[in-house]
């Protein structure tokens, strides 16, 4: 019989990832009075383990190393192990002492995915991968709804990637979208018919037709009226960018955090969403000017649905203004945009190579 004994601080997921990659019979937990919040939602999501909890004082060595030690002498003829990743320095310091004395094992996980056997250095990758589901129930939000890319037809891509090009070049799509903002209209709508001296739009719920002074979009598809009228079409641009990441093992669009209390609600809305499996990037899209609430979305979001195992990435058309690019510094928010203001364009599949290296920097502890 194996027993993990595994330290809780302020971070869930090394917890959670050491007891699914080492899989003990029993996990014992020790928490502080500030996580009994984070120690409830662990037990839940560890519902198939057995699992014992202990509140420690996280500042009384004493105390917390006769802790470790009660745990391991009532469990005579078992396995210990000990995961320190998370819990204070001081839990770690006195919990290891005690498996140093008994010659027991003890690990570490750091931020590459690697987990380290505290007594040699040896480092082994982790062979688990957590779904999106139990990322997001980790940070206790039981429900959401999302799309993929395969959701859109070849038509709905095609009609993306002519948005895309009508924008790089002076089409004047920029007026169409100026006109639809005015206008207020709803991009979910099943029909709309608009004309002045300029425009010509024809919708009717599958077929989309629309004139300009220097161009002319036909499209088929439920979708073409929303690609056009929201930044859909920017999304599918970013999506189909990154698809083909070698290390996203979900990608979600539109992702849409319920609430708890009520699952017709939505809390928020992620553009775009990566899981690796061990990690999680939350990909704001913006296809027009970003603003500072745009920055402040981001920073909640990466702050309550991914904590320190998260990343929060702008991927914007435009380069945003100087003061805008130094918050997303302050906050960690990594950046990529298209357009510089010289109207210089960056290769949009160069993100990916940006992914990588975003993703060597993140932290799991």
């Amino acid at each position: 019989m194996t027993h993990q004994i595994t330290l809780l601080g302020g971070q869930i997921l090394p917890v959670y990832i050491g007891v699914l990659e080492r899989n003990p019979d029993t996990v014992h937990i020790l928490y502080t009075k500030e996580s009994v919040r984070l120690k409830n939602r662990l037990e839940k999501n560890l519902s198939s383990y057995k699992s014992i909890s202990y509140q420690v004082d996280p500042y009384n060595y004493k105390s917390i190393e006769e802790t470790v030690t009660n745990i391991i002498c009532d469990n005579e003829g078992a396995t210990f192990e000990l995961n320190l990743t998370s819990g204070t320095k001081l839990m770690a310091l006195a919990s290891q002492e005690v498996f140093k004395t008994l010659e027991c094992f003890s690990f570490y996980i750091d931020q590459n995915q690697n987990l380290i056997d505290i007594s040699n250095g040896t480092q082994t990758k982790l062979q688990k991968n957590i779904s999106t589901k139990n990322f997001l129930l980790l940070s206790n939000h039981n429900t959401f709804s999302s799309t993929s890319l395969k959701d859109f037809s070849n038509e709905d891509l095609k009609l993306a990637n002519l948005i895309l090009e009508l924008r790089k070049s002076k089409s004047g799509i920029s007026e169409l979208f100026k006109l639809l903002r005015a206008l207020d209209v709803k991009s979910e709508r099943k029909s709309f018919t608009y004309k002045n001296k300029k425009f010509s739009i024809d919708w009717n719920g599958l077929h989309l037709n629309v004139s300009a002074p220097k161009f002319n979009i036909v499209s088929k598809g439920a979708n073409a009226f929303k690609i056009l009228s929201s930044g859909l079409w920017w999304e599918l641009i970013v999506a189909s960018a990154i698809s083909s990441w070698k290390s996203a093992r979900e990608v979600h669009m539109s992702l849409a955090i319920k609430s708890n209390s009520d699952s017709k609600l939505d809390k928020n809305e992620i553009d775009i969403l990566i899981n690796t499996g061990q990690k999680i990037l939350f990909i704001e899209c913006k296809s027009g000017m970003v603003t500072q609430s745009d920055i402040n979305k981001m920073r909640a979001i990466g702050k309550f649905y991914g904590g320190i195992s998260s990343k929060s990435i702008l991927v914007s058309y435009y380069k945003p203004q100087a003061h805008l690019i130094e918050k997303c510094q302050d906050f960690g928010i990594e950046i990529f945009y298209l357009e510089e203001f010289n109207k210089n364009h960056i290769k949009l599949n160069s993100i990916s190579k940006k992914l990588d290296y975003m993703l060597s920097k993140l932290e799991l502890n």
